[in-house]
């Protein structure tokens, strides 16, 4: 498995329920890649604002790392996990 760092801007179809939040879909590359299934998220407290963080796979096989900044509701791709 190789893991590429690629902290990059995308935008995110997320749904919002029950003060908790989930990725559904992101586009990168002028391509729509659908999340299927969010195995972990877990929140970084660190600085003034949390930032939230996902590791969401996807219909191809990848492992995405995504996260949300509270801050500006920014979503940024950290990286990929490809076999």
């Amino acid at each position: 498995m190789k893991v590429e760092l690629l902290d990059e801007p995308v935008a995110c179809r997320a749904e919002f329920s029950a003060g908790r939040v989930t990725p559904l879909a992101f586009t990168r590359g002028g391509r729509e890649i659908v999340v299927t299934q969010v195995h972990a998220r877990w929140v970084d407290r660190a600085g003034r604002h949390p930032r939230f963080h996902f590791s969401a796979g996807t219909e191809g096989g990848e492992i995405f790392e995504l996260r949300l900044d509270a801050a500006d509701m920014q979503w940024r791709v950290q990286a990929v996990l490809i076999e």
